[in-house]
């Protein structure tokens, strides 16, 4: 499960919350790039490491960032029941299309078995 090894299982259990019951698009959003294993946050914190900010920073910065993102959406999307509709868009379409990239990459892999199995485990 890479979504649980590149984020805490607080913080995924949490966007989930806010993504389905906060009706929050960021959150949706949050919760739908670290599916498909692109941390938003941990990129931001490498780039602020990366220009030499002190540790409180990159610690803080991103938490801020999120809060001000989440409290704009309501003057991007003025409309709760917009806003309700694309974040479980984005969180429900994610998982779906998650779950299809899997069944495509796992009957891929199945394809491309070896021709003889006695020979990949070495039997005579």
């Amino acid at each position: 499960m890479r979504f649980l090894s590149s984020v805490g299982i607080i913080s995924g259990v949490s966007w989930t919350w806010r993504a389905l019951r906060g009706h929050s698009v960021t959150f949706a959003l949050l919760f739908a790039t670290t599916l498909f294993g692109l941390s938003v946050i941990a990129s931001f914190r490498h780039l602020l490491g990366s220009w030499g900010a002190p540790w409180y920073v990159w610690l803080l910065a991103p938490i801020f960032a999120v809060g001000y993102l989440a409290k704009k959406e309501a003057q991007w999307l003025p409309d709760p029941s917009a806003r309700r509709k694309w974040a479980r868009r984005i969180f429900f379409g994610s998982i779906a299309l998650a779950l299809v990239i899997g069944f495509f990459r796992s009957e891929r892999t199945s394809e491309a078995g070896v021709a003889n199995p006695a020979a990949a485990t070495g039997a005579r």
